[in-house]
């Protein structure tokens, strides 16, 4: 499985990279929504989840999944943020789930594994 992690903070990138050995996942960091959609595009296809911070520098997660799912082929996007006052715009906007910040490791594991297991089977028909 190939991750896109779009996460700013040093530490939760560094958290998130170790967190995907230990489960054995490849995955691309992005420092910004901008570097996301940029990795997004060069790697088409080849990404089975996004988990994708709102609020960033350049450009935020809300603008990455818009230009996302406008331009590329469909993968699963998760939020990942401490507004979740906000859920209902992150759906509206193409996101397929969210993780409220600060997480358990136990809970993204769960997540991750949900939505790819929701939508492997839709994505191999695509």
């Amino acid at each position: 499985m190939r991750i896109l992690i779009a996460e700013d903070d040093a530490i939760l990138q560094l958290m998130a990279g170790r967190l995907m050995g230990r489960w054995g996942f490849e995955f691309d960091m992005a420092s910004n929504g901008q570097e996301a959609v940029d990795q997004a595009q060069r790697n088409e296809g080849k990404y089975d989840l996004c988990l994708m911070d709102i609020d960033m520098p350049i450009m935020n997660g809300l603008e990455a999944t818009k230009i996302i799912r406008q331009n590329l082929k469909y993968f699963p996007i998760m939020a990942l943020t401490g507004n979740l006052r906000a859920k209902e715009a992150y759906l509206a906007i193409g996101m397929d789930d969210f993780l409220e910040k600060p997480y358990s490791i136990d809970n993204l594991y769960q997540k991750i594994n949900m939505l790819i297991n929701y939508f492997q089977p839709i994505l191999i028909m695509l």
